[in-house]
């Protein structure tokens, strides 16, 4: 049977409809102040799938970290419902059985993203997984993260393969770590993980048939390396593992990431952004290759805007099932969509221009036709199109310095004193 859980307290869930808030009339009664009333609906559809749907139109639901609309949602295994600021968890009996066993091999084959390039280490901070799956992003608390098929864990993986608690990754004095807790094991790039060891950047985690890439502040390294290599990739001290002057000599013999050779990515491109910004960056493109992007100042960020009027994590791009989303992250200069600024999220319709801050972008989903290509293009072939059609004028001929129009004016004026003069002289004789 599914329940819902609230700390240790598990409510199962019937038939329904159950009604979930801080008021007297709830099924499941919330903290909170009773004068919010119901909040939200739990039904069983006939397929036996449980849905939740907002119990009014000004209750405030969340699934997720999402909104619930207007439109009833599914619940699966894992997911967070969080009802007036309460956060509950949803769990279904059939995904918590026991845990099924598989062959070595068999996980083996499983195997399919790896990390490109060399290990590049990171600093204990800024850590966190992003499904390959469908993109969606976890942090890495300083408690650590737990991923599993129970549904009090922080990343749920609802499958038979998956152990209860499956790994755990934590910050540590040499970077992240993963733990392997589980029973069929967790893979590190293809490699199964003895113990625990220590994660770089951009490695690929796999738990059950489900990949997540780690990503995480890049380590402070020296100027200058040892001459003797060591193997950065190493467990931790105390398992099995080297001291820790041997851990920072693998450190310093990675190159930064700026010495990494540029490694071509397989993926297809799903979205760009563009920067329009007068300047040297101006032109330069982003390929977007994961349904979910983040973009700031931090190095953390998929891209990477080094603006002072950018903030650390400033926003974040997201494809779902109705198109692409631009999410502002509680920046401090705000994000802008075609010049207006956005309050929390905004649809992106066609190919808009988006502005970080101070970094005004163009994005342009997969297939989408460049801007020349859509306008520049057209409008010179229409000038053409003109230069063509429209006969050339003869040049224009200067006009003449003297046109002669019959008796100058100066005759008429000698003729007129002469004649005053003899109109004088008669008169006196007379």
């Amino acid at each position: 049977m599914p329940v819902l859980q609230l700390n240790d307290q598990h409510y199962p869930l019937g038939a329904g409809p159950i009604r979930l808030g801080p008021g007297g009339e709830a099924h499941i009664a919330l903290p909170g102040d009773p004068a919010l009333g119901v909040q939200a609906v739990i039904d069983r559809a006939p397929g036996g799938a449980m849905t939740i749907r907002r119990a009014d139109p000004t209750a405030q639901v969340r699934v997720n970290g999402v909104v619930l609309g207007a439109e009833p949602t599914p619940l699966m295994h894992g997911d967070r419902v969080e009802i007036g600021g309460v956060e509950l968890r949803y769990a279904e009996d059939a995904k918590a059985g026991a845990t099924q066993f598989v062959s070595v091999n068999d996980m083996a084959a499983l195997h399919g993203n790896a990390r490109k390039g060399g290990a590049r280490p990171t600093a204990a901070s800024g850590g966190r997984l992003v499904s390959l799956v469908d993109g969606k992003e976890y942090r890495v608390p300083e408690s650590g993260l737990v991923l599993g098929r129970d549904a009090s864990c922080d990343v749920v993986v609802p499958q038979s393969e998956v152990s209860r608690r499956h790994a755990e990754i934590a910050p540590s004095d040499v970077g992240y770590v993963v733990r392997d807790m589980s029973a069929n094991g967790v893979f590190v790039n293809g490699e199964r993980v003895q113990g625990s060891r220590r994660l770089s950047r951009s490695d690929v985690l796999r738990v059950g048939t489900e990949e997540f890439r780690f990503h995480a502040d890049a380590a402070l390294v020296a100027a200058l390396a040892p001459t003797t290599p060591v193997d950065a990739s190493a467990v931790v001290p105390g398992v099995g593992a080297p001291s820790v002057a041997t851990e920072r000599a693998a450190m310093m013999s990675q190159p930064t990431p700026l010495a990494m050779p540029r490694v071509e990515d397989p993926r297809p491109e799903l979205a760009s952004l563009e920067i329009l910004n007068e300047g040297p960056m101006k032109g330069t493109r982003f390929p977007l290759r994961t349904p979910l992007v983040h973009v700031g100042r931090g190095a953390h960020n998929d891209v990477r805007l080094a603006d002072d009027s950018v903030s650390e994590t400033h926003g974040k791009l997201q494809r779902r099932e109705d198109g692409w989303y631009v999410v502002d992250m509680g920046s401090t200069n705000g994000t802008y969509v075609g010049g207006t600024r956005i309050t929390s999220e905004r649809k992106l319709e066609g190919t808009p221009d988006v502005r970080f801050g101070g970094m005004k972008m163009r994005f342009a989903p997969a297939g989408a036709p460049a801007e020349g290509e859509a306008k520049g293009t057209r409008a010179i072939a229409s000038v053409e199109r003109l230069r063509r059609t429209v006969p050339a004028s003869p040049p224009a001929q200067p006009a003449p310095l003297h046109e002669s129009r019959g008796v100058p004016a100066w005759v008429w004026v000698v003729g007129l004193v002469a004649a005053i003069a003899a109109f004088f002289m008669l008169k006196g004789r007379a």
